[in-house]
């Protein structure tokens, strides 16, 4: 697999992903996935396409930031395939939620993405996480890499 191109992903998608998510900029946060994005998962357990996506962004971040609340995520790979213009990458992620009195609270969810890059520009075009076997997240967030250490995944 050519690292390059993880990097390219890491740069193109995932740093901002994590930005956005800390900024609560939810612009900046669509503009990371592709117009035929299919999202699935999720605490609705639903399935929806772009059209409906911004709403649901948009409306959560901006619930967040009326209360005072902040929101952070970090993600960690236990897959990525990546070839051409295309990727596949499963993980786990960790979404930290704070409340304006401090008070925080910790989730973890599973994730895998799909991703294509055209007009030299990454971006998600399935999304699915679930929360499904909990007990054991925190265990394999820890146990997956780090966004950053794409030699991990080298063949």
């Amino acid at each position: 697999m050519d690292t390059d191109l993880v990097r390219q992903l890491n740069d193109d998608v995932w740093h901002p992903f994590a930005v956005a998510y800390a900024r609560l900029d939810a612009p900046a946060f669509l503009a990371l996935h592709a117009p035929e994005l299919i999202r699935a998962g999720g605490p609705a357990k639903q399935v929806i396409g772009f059209a409906e996506y911004p709403d649901q962004i948009e409306e959560w971040f901006a619930e967040l930031a009326g209360r005072g609340s902040s929101v952070s995520i970090s993600l960690r790979f236990v897959e990525r395939i990546v070839a051409n213009d295309v990727a596949s990458e499963r993980g786990v992620f960790r979404l930290v939620s704070t409340r304006a009195d401090g008070d925080g609270r910790t989730f973890y969810g599973r994730f895998h993405t799909y991703s294509r890059c055209t007009d030299g520009r990454w971006r998600i075009c399935v999304d699915y996480d679930t929360d499904e076997r909990s007990a054991t997240l925190e265990e394999e967030f820890l146990a997956a890499f780090d966004v950053d250490d794409v030699d991990a995944f080298k063949e």
